[in-house]
């Protein structure tokens, strides 16, 4: 998953930290692979941005 937010940064320029990836409604975690969590080919993944905010 790591590296699928790399090459959302390249493609976007979002910091992987702010990026959630969901995949069947459930965020996907840095640690696990697209196989491990069953990602099939031209499967969606939704991008969530986790932007700071404050006063």
């Amino acid at each position: 998953i790591t590296r699928i937010k790399e090459k959302v940064e390249e493609q976007a320029g979002v910091p992987p930290p702010q990026q959630r990836l969901i995949y069947m409604g459930k965020q996907m975690q840095d640690d696990k692979t697209a196989k491990e969590l069953n990602v099939q080919a031209g499967a969606v993944l939704h991008l969530v941005l986790a932007l700071r905010g404050g006063q």
